[in-house]
C-alpha cells in the first residue's frame, strides 16, 4: 500500500529531477486538464504569457458569484492557472509539482475520496499518478529513449500461493540434490537392504548410513516446505493485492510484503516456470517470485528486452 504522503513526495521528486522540457510539457498538459471550468483559458494556455494568465484569474474570480463557496472545478482552474503563471515566471519545479498534486486531488475527488493509507487503490488516483510519473520521467528526461511500460494488479488466491510456494522450494533445492534424492538414494537403499540381508557387517553399516541420509533428506524437505509456506504467507496471503510494474528503470512490486524495486542491471533473467515467473539476480539465484498470471507473454518479453538492453550497455555480453 502507498500512503498519500509517499505519493505526494514522489511527485515532488519527479518534478525536481525532470528536464526543463519535460516540466514544460507536463505543466501545460496538466494546466489544460485542470481547466475544465474555463474552456477559453484551456485553449489559450499554451501561448499566453504570465500576465495574460493573471488577467484570466481575475476575470474568473470576478465572475464567480458563489460568495466564498467556490465550485471545486473553478477552484482547481484558478489553482492551475496560478501555478502555471508562476512557473512561466520562475521556471520552478515546485510549481510543476503543485500542478501534479492538483491532478491527484482532482482524481481523489472523482474517486469520492481515496483512502489516505492506500491512496493509489482507486483506479482514478492510480491512473493520475501513472500519468504524472510517465510525463516527468519519460522521453524528455531520458534522452528521447522510447518508453514502454506495463502494470497489472491481481488478487492473490490459493492457487497463486501454491505455485509460488512450489517455485520457492524448487529454487532452494539444487537440481543435483533433487536427482540424488529421487533416484540415487532409493537405489542405494535397495542395495543396502540386500547387503544387510546377506548378513555382512559392511552391508548393515551401509544400510544404516543410507537410511540416515534419507531421513535427513525427508526432514530437510519438511523444514524447507514450512519455511516456504511461512515466507509466502507473509508476502502473499489469500485476498491480498499484488501489483507488478515494468518500465525502463526497472521492475516494481507492491504487495502485502511492502514495495520492492529492482533496476534491470541487477537482474540476469526472467523465466516462466510452470505457473510462476522467477526473476534471477546477477548471481543466477532466484530473487523474486510472481504468479504467472500476473504477466502475459508480451510483458515477459518486455522484461527480457530491458534486461538484454542493460547487458548490452554494460558490456556483459
Amino acid at each position: 500500500m502507498t500512503c498519500y504522503e509517499e505519493v505526494e513526495n514522489a511527485v515532488r521528486e519527479y518534478a525536481t529531477h525532470a528536464t526543463a522540457e519535460a516540466q514544460a510539457e507536463f505543466g501545460l498538459a496538466a494546466t489544460r486538464e485542470l481547466l475544465t471550468a474555463d474552456g477559453a483559458a484551456a485553449d489559450g494556455a499554451g501561448t499566453a504569457s504570465a500576465e495574460q494568465i493573471r488577467v484570466w484569474i481575475e476575470e474568473i474570480d470576478e465572475g464567480d458569484l458563489s460568495d466564498g463557496d467556490m465550485d471545486p472545478d473553478l477552484l482547481r482552474a484558478i489553482t492551475a492557472l496560478e501555478a502555471w503563471a508562476a512557473h512561466l515566471e520562475e521556471r520552478s519545479p515546485e510549481r510543476i509539482a503543485a500542478l501534479g498534486i492538483a491532478l491527484l486531488e482532482q482524481a481523489d475527488f472523482q474517486a469520492s475520496g481515496a483512502p489516505l493509507d492506500d491512496f493509489l487503490a482507486p483506479q482514478e488516483t492510480r491512473q493520475a499518478f501513472e500519468w504524472i510519473r510517465a510525463a516527468l520521467t519519460g522521453p524528455a528526461m531520458h534522452g528521447r529513449e522510447p518508453q514502454t511500460a506495463f502494470e497489472n494488479s491481481i488478487t492473490i488466491d490459493a492457487a497463486d500461493k501454491a505455485v509460488v510456494r512450489r517455485a520457492f522450494v524448487d529454487a532452494a533445492v539444487s537440481r543435483r540434490l533433487r536427482i540424488t534424492g529421487t533416484i540415487a538414494l532409493p537405489i542405494a537403499l535397495v542395495v543396502g537392504i540386500v547387503s544387510a540381508v546377506s548378513g555382512r557387517p559392511i552391508g548393515v553399516f551401509a544400510f544404516g548410513v543410507i537410511a540416515a541420509l534419507m531421513l535427513l533428506l525427508v526432514v530437510f524437505g519438511v523444514i524447507l516446505r514450512r519455511v516456504a509456506t511461512k515466507a509466502v504467507e507473509d508476502g502473499m496471503s489469500v485476498g491480498s493485492r499484488l501489483t507488478v510494474r515494468i518500465d525502463a528503470d526497472g521492475l516494481g512490486l507492491d504487495g502485502r510484503f511492502g514495495s520492492s524495486r529492482a533496476p534491470w542491471d541487477s537482474l540476469s533473467s526472467a523465466v516462466r516456470m510452470k505457473d510462476t515467473i522467477v526473476f534471477r539476480n546477477m548471481a543466477g539465484k532466484a530473487a523474486f517470485f510472481v504468479p504467472g498470471r500476473a504477466l502475459d507473454d508480451t510483458a515477459l518479453a518486455l522484461v527480457e528486452n530491458y534486461i538484454d538492453r542493460d547487458r548490452t550497455r554494460t558490456g556483459d555480453e
